[in-house]
């Protein structure tokens, strides 16, 4: 049957409420008490909320995780248990404070032997330890043994060999590599403590730690140090390589590189200003990496182990090539021009827009080298107008000591007469038209195709193409050069010019 308690907080907060309605009422009417009965219902709410504010909650206490110096501690004290377990304390309990790592005695004897069977003894020992609060914890260990030995020192003897104390001082375990086979844990061990001077705990005593009751750090890979080049086995590479794996660690090139010296494969730490790159890169990628970038890109060995684990690589580097080229050095600019023929056409749009302007020389040849090696990578865009288009705008064709043309100079124009009308009743001299010899340009440009079709860049059609000389300018092309021609000279049109307009505005 359940109980009715008045609940006197809501009694006082509802109380107080009806006494200031009241007041607002005498207020509003003029009552004689009005100042009285507000006050006094303002007053009663004020002193409800002063005792409401005083108010206990209940806080979980914080989970202590154990540092570095704290682990270290716990394992010098639970050393002194040996000396305890069979002296004049007779199996008196240990208590360990780790801020101090000073040994007590507690109130209990918590220190025992358990059972003993024929198949050995099973030992339990309960140590209370103080994890930088007043509060004591309690830390049980429990080993199986199989022997005559009844003590703890027994005990403490088989966590030894498990590594399990020295571990407190070192703190180097990654519990996820329990997945390795104890032949891989074995020799991963061996590796690090070889290669990186760090001592990981037998795998047995994996699970023990995992179940430890003071959360113990799991080490950051980051922390790895290297004092100086060690050298590593196909194998040895191909096992860190799975261990990284098991952990998701993608960021050990980021500290070390990895250089393949003949049959010799060689770790050290990584400087400032090199990358690490896959060593299965095709060939041209790899030859052009070590002639112009030796210094910034190391090429690793090449295991397919290591593919994942690099960054660097594929159409990445190649961007990072087209970054870093220096369109001065004609080799490192050719070389990289080989390696695009087969990348996309938006790598091949960055290099030319690193190419602000090409002139090629009719007379020396200066920069035919350029010319050739832009009018391959021209050609190999699978969109061809956009190549086009973008070899004909840094294109430049001296053609003596003071005259330049470019593409758009060109009148490729066979005719030497244009006619117009419905029975070509009129016509219109291209001699009249392009007076400043501009007629002469086309003979340069097929000069340059014939050259290019000699060395064997490409066949005439492809280099006619790209030259934008695959067909005849119509006469909208003949009309749009004339302006061109116009503006560029800043005169005004002849009477031939001008005649030309008015035909070609009204017949087309």
């Amino acid at each position: 049957m359940k109980k009715k308690k008045l609940d006197i907080f809501n009694l006082f907060y509802s109380g107080a409420a009806v006494v200031i309605l009241i007041g607002v009422i005498a207020k509003l009417l003029e009552w004689p008490a009005q100042d009285i009965l507000i006050t006094g219902g303002l007053a009663i709410e004020a002193l409800v909320f002063g005792v409401s504010a005083i108010k206990f909650v209940e806080v979980e206490a914080k989970q202590e995780v154990a540092t570095e110096a704290t682990l270290a501690k716990v394992a010098d004290g639970l050393g002194n248990l040996v000396g305890s377990a069979g002296g004049a304390t007779n199996g008196a309990d240990t208590y360990i404070n780790i801020q101090t790592a000073t040994p007590g005695l507690p109130e209990t004897n918590n220190l025992n032997a358990v059972s003993t069977g024929q198949s050995g003894i099973h030992t339990s020992t309960t140590a209370t330890v103080n994890v930088d609060t007043a509060k004591p914890k309690h830390l049980s260990i429990d080993v199986n043994t199989s022997g005559t030995t009844t003590n703890a020192a027994h005990s403490l003897w088989q966590l030894e060999q498990m590594d399990i104390l020295s571990l407190a001082k070192d703190l180097f375990f990654q519990p996820e590599w329990d997945l390795l086979s104890s032949e891989e844990y074995a020799q991963i061990s061996k590796l690090f403590k070889r290669v990186f001077d760090k001592k990981l705990p037998n795998k047995e005593a994996l699970p023990f730690l995992l179940q430890f009751p003071v959360k113990l750090p799991v080490p950051e890979m980051s922390k790895l140090t290297l004092a100086s080049a060690q050298e590593l086995s196909s194998d040895e590479i191909e096992l860190l390589s799975k261990a990284f794996d098991i952990i998701n660690y993608r960021s050990f090139f980021d500290h070390f590189v990895l250089e393949q010296n003949g049959e010799a494969i060689s770790i050290r730490p990584k400087l400032n200003n090199e990358v690490q790159i896959f060593g299965g890169e095709e060939e041209d990628i790899l030859k052009h990496a070590k002639q112009f970038y030796a210094k910034d890109f190391i090429v690793s060995p090449v295991l397919e182990c290591l593919a994942d684990m690099i960054k660097l690589k594929g159409q990445l580097l190649v961007e990072q090539f087209t970054l870093k080229v220096s369109v001065k050095s004609e080799n490192e600019f050719i070389s990289l021009n080989q390696i695009l023929l087969t990348q996309s056409d938006d790598l091949k749009k960055k290099l030319f827009n690193k190419v602000k302007k090409l002139k090629y020389n009719l007379t020396t040849e200066a920069g035919y080298s350029y010319l050739k090696t832009l009018a391959q990578s021209a050609l190999s865009f699978r969109d061809a107008n956009i190549g086009q288009e973008l070899f004909k705008s840094i294109i430049e064709i001296q053609v003596d000591d003071n005259n330049t043309i470019t593409l758009d100079d060109v009148v490729n124009c066979y005719a030497d007469t244009i006619y117009f009308g419905p029975k070509n009743e009129y016509s219109v001299v291209l001699s009249e038209l392009f007076v400043n010899g501009e007629l002469n340009n086309l003979n340069y440009v097929n000069s340059i195709i014939e050259k290019l079709v000699n060395d064997n860049v490409a066949t005439k059609s492809k280099l006619l193409e790209v030259f934008n000389m695959k067909e005849q300018d119509s006469k909208k092309d003949v009309f749009n050069k004339l302006n061109y021609h116009l503006n560029k000279a800043n005169t005004s049109p002849s009477g031939a010019q001008l005649a030309f307009i008015l035909l070609y505005k009204q017949y087309s």
